[in-house]
C-alpha cells in the first residue's frame, strides 16, 4: 500500500527541557499552546572585488546561525517544566554552571505516513534568553512566553 502525504495536528506534541548532562533527563514543559520552530539561516559575506567582471555583487556563505524557538503557553506556577524553564533563564554564566540547556521538540506519530510508535523529533542546545508571566486579567488565563536563542546544530530524527 502507497503511503499519501496528509496534515498533521499539532496536538498530543510536547517541548521537554533536559538536565545539563552527558545522557539528558527530559521534563515536560506543560501549559504550551503554540511552539515556533527556529528557522536557521546562512550569514554571508561579501566578497565582491574591484575586478569582478559583472556588476553584480558576489557572495559566500559563512556562518549557520540556528535561529530561536519561541514558547507561548498557560502559566502553571508548579509546573516542574516551567519551573526548569525559569530557573534556565535565571542560570549562572557559562563559565560557572552553564546557561546551555538540552531540548526536545516531540511530535505526535503520523499515523497515516506509517509511524506506529513515535513521532518526529527535534532536538537542540539552547539558551533561554526570556521568559515571563503574561498579563494578569479577571476573565483571562494567565499565560507565559518565552525565547529560546539555539546554539549549535539541530538534530531532526524521523518517527517508527
Amino acid at each position: 500500500m502507497t503511503q499519501t502525504a496528509q496534515s498533521l495536528l499539532g496536538m498530543g506534541a510536547t517541548l521537554s527541557i533536559g538536565t545539563q548532562t552527558a545522557t539528558p533527563t527530559y521534563t515536560v514543559i506543560n501549559g504550551v499552546k503554540k511552539v515556533s520552530p527556529p528557522k536557521p539561516k546562512w550569514g554571508t559575506e561579501d566578497v565582491t572585488t574591484l575586478n569582478t567582471a559583472s556588476a553584480t555583487r558576489v557572495f559566500i556563505k559563512t556562518l549557520l546561525d540556528p535561529g530561536e524557538v519561541t514558547i507561548d503557553g498557560e502559566w502553571q506556577s508548579a509546573d516542574p517544566g516551567q519551573v526548569a524553564l525559569s530557573a534556565a533563564l535565571n542560570s549562572l554564566s557559562i563559565a560557572t554552571y552553564g546557561q546551555v540547556f538540552p531540548f526536545k521538540l516531540a511530535l505526535p506519530p503520523d499515523l497515516v505516513g506509517g509511524q506506529v510508535t513515535t513521532g518526529d523529533t527535534v532536538t537542540f542546545n539552547a539558551l533561554v534568553t526570556d521568559w515571563a508571566v503574561g498579563e494578569v486579567e479577571v476573565d483571562k488565563v494567565v499565560t507565559f512566553a518565552a525565547s529560546l536563542k539555539i546554539t549549535g546544530p539541530i538534530t531532526y530524527v524521523e518517527g517508527a
